[in-house]
């Protein structure tokens, strides 16, 4: 190879060099001020501050992308895998974990999975104790309708939790849930029952 030619392909990958660096500079100039108006328009509209991914996708087209019902949304950093199906009206929060990648994950309509809330369809911990002899738990998870999980609370693989329930925040559910209950606690318990009248719904704790 001459020495004209090494010359010349060394000036060419210099110059690439340069538009490469000069046209990524224009995109973050660019990508920086349309995430200081998304940041100001939201700061502006609705008073909140968010992680930057949640100004550039859209929780409601997020969950509109993953086939989730009419009115549902999920937001940016919820992380999902596997087999979901999510029903309308369905609020999914921020910080949120929704494994169905070895069994089924259900979830109703009209139901709420609060910030943080993690949601899983196997359990590894006997097979990391026994140091591999225990083969990893699996089984689906349903949300029936019309229930919220609270904030930071954990739902174990092979339960159901029924309709017009409440998981307390900060709960670890590992068993079914009947419907029109309270839970709260690790392991979770019933601590009440959700009561339906005529008018709309109340709170019964137990003494």
């Amino acid at each position: 190879m001459s020495r004209r030619l090494i010359l010349h392909k060394g000036l060419r990958k210099h110059w690439i060099g340069i538009w490469v660096d000069a046209m990524n500079k224009e995109f973050a100039e660019q990508f920086d001020i349309l995430m200081r108006m998304r940041r100001e328009e939201m700061l502006q509209n609705y008073g909140r501050v968010l992680p930057s991914g949640e100004y550039i996708y859209n929780r409601f087209d997020k969950a509109r992308d993953l086939g989730f019902g009419e009115g549902s949304s999920i937001y940016d950093s919820s992380v999902v895998m596997g087999n979901i199906k999510v029903g309308s009206h369905v609020w999914i929060g921020p910080y949120t974990l929704l494994e169905g990648s070895t069994a089924s994950l259900t979830i109703g309509d009209f139901v709420s999975i609060d910030a943080g809330v993690m949601i899983y369809t196997h359990d590894s911990t006997k097979y990391y104790v026994s140091g591999g002899k225990n083969p990893f738990d699996k089984g689906p998870v349903t949300i029936k309708d019309n229930t919220v999980i609270g904030t930071m609370s954990m739902i174990a693989c092979n339960v159901t939790i029924g309709k017009h329930c409440v998981v307390a925040a900060h709960s670890f559910v590992n068993k079914d849930v009947e419907d029109y209950s309270i839970v709260a606690g690790c392991p979770a318990k019933k601590i009440g029952e959700v009561i339906e009248e005529e008018e709309g719904i109340r709170f019964e704790y137990y003494k």
